[in-house]
């Protein structure tokens, strides 16, 4: 018992410190605290780590809650055990100051009542603190500030955790998101509580290393103080201190003294709690004083970060919004449209359709009613109004809703891209995830023709809005009838998967195009027809709003007025307007009667009686034909601005208070709008006045109209002032004078070509003012619309003038000087359009100096615009035509087997089993798969998402982004074709048995295999093994050809045989009928011309309609190897055995015939497969080893250019155009270059082994010097200029030194010093300044040898570590070696050492030698530059600088110069340093300086110059060199390109900011400018 009693005292002893120390009373409470009974002890001190307590859905600020000594996640922050009192989780989330911040606790184990030694410290917390914030997804995701409260024990924890932050490289990216700190009585300089407990402690629990730390003046708190304090100015710091004494035992004391509670530092705030050691955290309720002041201090902090992410969240948004414009051509909403329907709307009015049930069952997305609700009326029955109530009624609930307004004749509101594009910007604008899946397109290159519906809703919906998940959204699209297009637009709804969140609401006038095109919606529509009983009353308050104009007074002669328009009204909103627009100018009740017994029922006579009326005022007659010929013709509304210049233009009138005046004039068939633009009244008045016959002289006829504003623009557009002077002086980019005085030239540039393509082809006038305007001013304005960002206004206005030109050659001859100039130009718009695009967005001016040069010489720009040119020339093989192959890949140790082409990227399969993925807009490597097979089909599904590979036994599904293998199959027939079904999320196979295999993409299971043979008999079972298949774009026919028999036809889904596709005797038969074998075959993907090609062995080309199975078309003699049809249906290409490829046009007449409009003839290897680009411009081939991509400008073609055109001479058929590529010798490549000290002399190396001299006045090879063995590439060149001497080493390691000499005859090369082979591979040359050693740097091996070859001594390096040789240009006897950690000096007599130990090189960033796969460095004077490429992560990319002083015998160690570091992201090739300027050439392709000296002080950079991207490969080796003469030698493959005045020109780039660089998924870092 007594043994019992000692136990019990000692741990009820401990128990009462225990309760003590932690403040609570040894009491028993009222409240149910953390008693033993209440929760299972873990419960109650919470879970360890990091622990969720509330996520906003868009989090800027992380509240990060860490407990003390004993404390636990939930146990310290929490008065009792009820969940109300859990402040952090219970109230804060609940408070609006906190609505976007999330909360976390977490938990450490510092229970120092444990019956056992703990190893743990303070230390070991913090690091647990820290990688736990880091590894966490959504911090990591978010990149939100992070602010740190920490009570006791925990604010020590807190403050280590930031130092380790700050101090460790890992972290480089998670340090600057922490904000501040937040202490709650913590002891910062120790607790002598803490020595008492850690004795007691030693004698009964156990060691516990973090209880001694506690202890004042202990090692680790003087450790983290001294520390803290240099990290501490970057953090916001608050600490609290405890007010109320601790009842611990026999005493009260006060835990943590306020001296130890705060850190005296400069901008800490400090605030007092009334409350103990433990109270500082817990509390009753939010209205307790100390909650409030520990509550109002996290919102003052709080609200400054929102303040700050709110001006960061604004630029981001704003740098958002200009890339959702540049990728959708939209940067606002339709608003104005909505803005003047709204304005229209009298209060009250269209609530009927809004409370019909109708609509109501349409609204909820929950009804398990159509989707689509479609409302149909009459012309001018207010059905836009509606659409704007809709709108309105949506908006008023909170709902999601898009919206567009189609506008016959306006440019930008009539086609059906417009409308999707509009639609996809608004939602994006609607919804985050819409946004980043648009803006990652954005950022991925994509683009499309603005014309092209088919892959703009591929592209922007099927691709990335689809996918992403948001709430029921709604659309509102107005007047479909005025739609040019509206069955594609229709195609495209019909395609909307049922499960996605949409509900669609059109309008239009009912017509029988467009109820058939609703037909086919599977589910129906919603459809309602208005009615005149439905909008009577609307129209009465129409007319009760305006009474008060009228002559009328007492109420009955008001109520017979209404009665009486209500009667003639018919229904229509505009009729009623415009009579009430008349009575208004009635005095009297007979003149009222009058004007409603005049005034017609019918629009039309209505509208002639105004024209009428207009006649009889004579003198404004004039005036008035050109206001309404400008407003009827206008692509799009003009501002009352542009009228004003217009009528200026057009009849030298000054028109002033034209705002007041133009209603009258036009007899109230114009108006204007609020926001200034001049408009027709109704879409029934512009038909009016554009129908033939019509006889007034108000009549607007469309062919006269537009060549009237044709001319008018073009004659602005030539005029001198639009022609900015200037001189080689100017800095391109430089702003000079584009602000002509005049409002009209922005319509003028976008638009001229519009009007041009709807003129007559017979008028010579608009003829001569387009010939006027590209003599003189086309560069202005090139550069004007570069400036707006609008490049593709170029392309449609070549589009224009090429379908205006062809036209025109009906009448004239098309070998005039001027229609070759003419047409000349229309490709060049179309190439430098899209060959330059990014550098005129880049640089706009540089449509002056920098591209002509870059031209080809027979082209328009070259010719008119290089001749004189004084600034940039390029010297060398210069093309004189544009070339159709954009570019050529070689595979020198394989074939090319397989080809396809996704949205953004195509792929290449090879013979050796890899898969080579490209982007498709730059040709530059994605990424590199291994099949391990050789590759027979690739396939691209859910939008790139996926890319299958087969072969002979193998298939294989990747992830396209990541290049992981997502699964693998084996099959036991090959597949024929591929395709994946995303809606069933499955890759199908069609095989060599007889059957379709599906595959899931969610599980790799095979789901079914179907067979395709079953019940048609057994002559089909015994026949041969299938030799083609193919699906139909939409999945559901299945086309097969056999040996010998027809193309066969089969149901995906059953396996049942469709029909069959017979030919019938093949153009070559004899006698009986004969079944040559089907070669290729592809079926066109547009449903409207739904069509299945076929190849056949006897050289004919055979076209099907595979429904109704009817031979459609047949061409002889086309040899067929490979098929392929462009995207939008519109192409066909095909490649023969012999190499040639042929294009055929499906966009005719009719359709019955399939011409063929441009082919390519090389004596080359047989097309082995063709495949197009997703925008339908660009098509690639496989051949050999080689793969080539074409972008032929007849694939740029005018909608409707083979339509007839009403008021315009008829088209004629085009003929094609054949390019005859006549293949030359096959020259070697250059794989080495030196250039001569006087800059007139290029030594070059090749691929087969010759050491040839380039002359650098023209670019042009001059002499073969000397060979290596016969294709052996020559892989390093270096000149001696002291001794003439050259040499080269080749693959082989054979090196030759051999003197050169120059006489009158030329250069030669005299005797052999030296021929002999090196022990390593060759990575370096370099002579001594006398030119009497020669280093010869090798892998792993180092050795000095005399100009004769005789070894003076070696070095091992080393292995598998990048080292660059350079001449020390202070020590004239040394040499250094940069190695990855450091800078070795040797001497140049004897290869000795002068810093045994070498210079440590201090790095901004730690290399790791494996992935440092390029450097470079380049020599200034006393600086060296080195560009550190890791061949992975890009974004570790740097720059560092050195002073060449400091690498010296007696160094130990230096460091590079600051502020360098971060340029290495912008910086693709260092190209020189010339004194202390540095020349780079950024990844955009630009070559750039900066003075090295002064950067620090004016951070700015200069760009001169641009590379095109055709010279350049990221694949290959770049050989670059800048002459003494400042002319730059770049290699191009074969060829030498050199610039001359290369850096005369400059723009200068602020870089003065980090925050200006935009960082693109890691790949690109962009300058942007000021």
């Amino acid at each position: 018992m007594e043994h019992f009693r000692r136990r019990s005292s000692a741990e009820s002893g401990i128990t009462l410190f225990e309760r003590a120390l932690n403040g609570i009373s040894t009491q028993r409470s009222k409240s149910p605290a953390f008693s033993e009974h209440s929760e299972p002890r873990g419960d109650l001190k919470g879970p360890l780590g990091l622990n969720l307590l509330y996520a906003p859905s868009e989090p800027l600020v992380d509240l990060i809650f860490v407990h003390g000594l004993g404390g636990g996640s939930r146990k310290t922050w929490s008065k009792t055990t009820d969940p109300y009192h859990y402040w952090p989780k219970e109230w804060l989330p609940r408070d609006p100051a906190f609505q976007n911040v999330r909360v976390c606790s977490f938990g450490y184990v510092a229970d120092w009542s444990e019956m056992k030694n703990s190893v743990l410290d303070i230390n070991d917390f913090a690091h647990s603190l820290l990688g736990q914030i880091k590894d966490n997804p959504e911090m990591r995701r978010n990149k939100t500030r992070i602010v740190l409260i920490g009570h006791s024990m925990g604010g020590l924890v807190i403050k280590k955790t930031y130092i380790l932050a700050r101090q460790d490289p890992t972290f480089k990216d998670l340090a600057p998101r922490f904000y501040a700190a937040y202490f709650l009585a913590t002891p910062h300089r120790g607790a002598d509580l803490a020595r008492i407990l850690a004795n007691i402690l030693k004698a009964t629990y156990g060691h516990k290393p973090y209880v001694n730390e506690l202890e004042p003046n202990s090692g680790l708190i003087s450790s983290i103080n001294d520390t803290f304090r240099h990290y501490a100015q970057d953090l916001q710091l608050w600490s609290f201190y405890e007010t109320l004494q601790s009842n611990l035992l026999v005493s009260n004391v006060m835990v943590v003294e306020k001296t130890s509670a705060t850190l005296g530092y400069p901008h800490e705030r400090i605030a007092l709690l009334n409350a103990d050691h433990r109270g500082v955290c817990k509390f009753d309720q939010p209205s307790d004083p100390n909650y409030k002041t520990l509550r109002n201090a996290l919102s003052t902090t709080v609200d400054a970060i929102v303040a700050e992410a709110f001006c960061i969240r604004q630029e981001a948004d704003r740098s958002d919004l200009r890339r959702l414009a540049s990728l959708t051509g939209i940067s606002d909403l339709p608003k104005e449209d909505l803005q003047a329907l709204s304005d229209a709307r009298i209060a009250g009015s269209c609530e009927w359709f809004t409370s019909k049930k109708e609509f109501g069952n349409w609204r909820d997305p929950c009804s398990n009613t159509p989707s689509i609700l479609w409302l149909s009326g009459n012309p001018t029955s207010g059905k836009s109004i509606i659409s704007s109530h809709v709108i309105s009624h949506l908006q008023a609930e909170s709902l999601e809703c898009s919206y567009f307004f189609f506008k016959q004749g306006i440019a930008t509101k009539s086609l059906v891209g417009d409308c999707l594009q509009s639609l996809a910007y608004q939602m994006a604008l609607c919804n985050v995830e819409v946004r980043r899946r648009l803006l990652s397109l954005e950022a991925d290159g994509v683009t499309f023709e603005k014309n092209d519906d088919r892959a703009i809703w591929r592209q922007l919906f099927s691709g990335a809005v689809f996918n992403a998940t948001f709430e029921p959204h709604y659309w509102i699209i107005d007047a479909l009838d005025e739609c040019n297009n509206v069955h594609s637009f229709f195609s495209a709804l019909s395609s909307i998967d049922s499960r996605i969140q949409l509900r669609i609401f059109l309008t239009s006038r009912k017509t029988q195009g467009i109820e058939r095109d609703f037909g086919q919606f599977a589910k129906g529509v919603a459809h309602l027809e208005i009615l005149i009983s439905d909008t009577l009353e609307d129209i009465r308050s129409f007319i009760v709003a305006r009474m008060d104009r009228l002559p009328v007074e007492d109420n009955e002669s008001r109520a017979n007025l209404i009665n009486k328009i209500l009667a003639k009204s018919n229904g229509s909103f505009l009729w009623v307007r415009l009579v009430i627009q008349e009575l208004e100018h009635a005095w009297s009740e007979e003149d009222v009667e009058e004007v409603l017994n005049e005034v017609p029922a019918d629009m039309n006579l209505l509208y002639m009686r105004t024209l009428e009326k207009m006649s009889r005022v004579s003198r404004a007659a004039k005036l008035a034909k050109t206001i309404l010929t400008w407003t009827v013709c206008a692509a799009r509304p003009l501002t009352l601005s542009e009228i004003q210049c217009a009528i200026k233009l057009d009849i030298n009138e000054t028109v002033n208070s034209l705002e007041r005046s133009i209603t009258s004039i036009c007899g109230h068939l114009v108006f204007v709008d609020q926001q200034s633009r001049v408009q027709m009244i109704h879409q029934t008045a512009k038909d009016f006045l554009l129908q033939d016959g019509l006889d007034s002289e108000f009549a607007v006829r469309k062919a006269e109209g537009h060549m009237r504003l044709s001319i008018k623009c073009l004659e602005l557009l030539s005029r001198n002032q639009f022609k900015v002077p200037r001189s080689q002086n100017q800095k391109p980019g430089s702003k000079l004078g584009l602000d002509i005085n005049s409002a009209l030239i922005d319509y003028a540039s976008a638009f001229f070509s519009d009007h041009l393509y709807k003129t007559s082809s017979l008028q010579s006038e608009p003829w001569d003012a387009l010939y006027e305007f590209l003599s003189c001013n086309v560069l202005s304005w090139i550069e004007r619309l570069a400036r707006r960002g609008d490049l593709y206004c170029i392309t449609r206005t070549a589009m224009n003038i090429k379908a205006y030109l062809v036209r025109r050659t009906k009448y004239f001859p098309p070998i005039d000087q001027q229609t070759r100039a003419v047409e000349d130009w229309s490709v060049d718009l179309i190439r430098v359009s899209a060959k330059f695009r990014t550098t005129l967005l880049t640089s706009p001016s540089s449509i002056y100096w920098l591209i002509p040069p870059m031209c080809p010489t027979d082209s328009m720009i070259a010719r008119k615009f290089t001749s004189t040119h004084r600034g940039l020339t390029v010297k060398g093989p210069v093309a004189k035509a544009w070339d159709d192959c954009l570019t050529q890949i070689n595979y020198p140790d394989s074939q090319a087997t397989a080809l396809n082409h996704g949205d953004r990227f195509f792929a290449v399969g090879l013979a050796t089993g890899k898969v080579v993925l490209y982007w498709s807009i730059s040709g530059q490597v994605h990424r590199m798969l291994e099949h391990f097979e050789r590759v027979k089909i690739l396939e691209f599904g859910g939008q790139d998402k996926f890319l299958a590979s087969s072969g002979l036994k193998n298939l294989r599904v990747w992830d396209v982004s990541s290049g992981e293998e997502i699964w693998s199959f084996d099959t036991s027939h090959q597949a024929l074709t591929l395709a994946f079904s995303m809606e069933i999320e499955c890759l199908m196979a069609a095989t060599q048995g007889d059957y379709v295999a599906c595959w899931s993409l969610s599980d790799g299971s095979e789901q079914v295999r179907i067979p395709w043979q079953e019940g048609f008999g057994d002559e089909i079972r015994q026949r041969q093994v299938p030799t083609h298949a193919l699906f139909s774009p939409d999945r559901k026919l299945l086309a097969v050809s056999y040996r010998g028999r027809p193309i066969l036809l089969f149901d995906v889904e059953s396996g049942m045989f469709f029909g069959e596709c017979v030919r019938g005797i093949g153009s070559s038969a004899k006698g009986a009928e004969t079944h040559y074998p089907v070669v290729a075959l592809t079926f066109n993907p547009n449903s409207d011309i739904n069509l299945l090609i076929a190849s056949y062995g006897d050289g004919e080309l055979a076209v099907y309609d595979p429904w109704t199975l009817e031979l459609f078309h047949r061409a002889a003699n086309v040899n067929a190897q490979s098929l392929a049809c462009s995207p939008d249906g519109r192409t066909l290409i095909t490649g023969s055995f012999f190499g040639t490829i042929q294009v055929f046009d499906f966009d005719v007449p009719g359709g019955e015939s399939l011409p063929m409009i441009y082919r390519i003839s090389a004596c080359e290897n047989g097309i082995k497969s063709l495949v197009f680009s997703s925008d339908s411009l660009r098509f690639i081939d496989i051949r050999g080893s080689q793969c080539r991509v074409w972008e032929p400008s007849v694939l740029v073609r005018k909608d409707g250019q083979y339509c007839d055109q009403s008021e315009a001479s008829d088209p004629i058929t085009v003929a094609h155009k054949s390019v005859e590529m006549v293949e030359g010798e096959v020259k070697a490549k250059i794989t080495a270059m030196a250039c001569h000290p006087n800059g007139d002399v290029v030594f070059c190396g090749k691929e087969d082994g010759s050491v040839v001299i380039y002359l650098t006045h023209d670019g042009q090879e001059n002499s073969l010097l000397y060979k290596h063995a016969n294709k052996i590439s020559v892989t390093h060149i270096a000149w001696g200029n002291k001794r003439d001497v050259l040499v080269t080493a080749d693959e082989s390691s054979r090196i030759i030194i051999r003197r050169i000499i120059k006489d009158r005859t030329g250069w030669s090369a005299a005797d052999t010093m030296s021929d002999q082979r090196f022990a390593d591979s060759v990575s370096a040359l370099l002579f001594d300044p006398t030119n009497d050693r020669l280093l010869v740097s090798g892998k792993e091996t180092g050795e000095l040898w005399t100009i004769h070859g005789e070894r003076v001594g070696s070095k091992p390096f080393l292995p598998r570590t990048f080292r660059m040789p350079i001449c020390h240009p202070l020590l004239p006897d040394a040499f250094v070696v940069m190695e990855p950690h450091m800078a070795r000096i040797y001497r140049w007599a004897d290869f000795g050492t002068l810093a045994e130990e070498g210079v440590l090189l201090n790095r901004s960033r730690e290399p790791a030698d494996k992935n440092l796969a390029v450097t470079s460095s380049y020599q200034g004077t006393g600086i060296l530059v080195e560009l550190l490429k890791p061949s992975e992560d890009q974004s570790c990319r740097a720059l560092e600088c050195w002073k060449m002083c400091d690498i010296r015998e007696n160094a130990s160690s230096i460091t590079p110069l600051p502020g360098f570091e971060m340029l290495g992201l912008s910086v693709e090739h260092i190209l020189a340093v010339i004194g202390t300027r540095l020349v780079f050439l950024d990844t955009d392709l630009w070559v750039c300086s900066l003075e090295l000296k002064n950067f620090s002080v004016t951070p700015e950079a200069q760009r001169h110059f641009f590379i095109p991207s055709d010279w350049h490969s990221h694949n290959e080796n770049v050989l670059f060199q800048f002459t003494s003469k400042d002319e730059f030698v770049y290699v191009n493959k074969n060829e030498l390109r050199v610039i001359k005045r290369a850096l005369n020109y400059t723009e200068t780039i602020s870089l003065s900011k980090l925050q200006q660089w935009n960082f693109n998924h890691g790949r690109k870092l962009h300058l942007t400018l000021p």
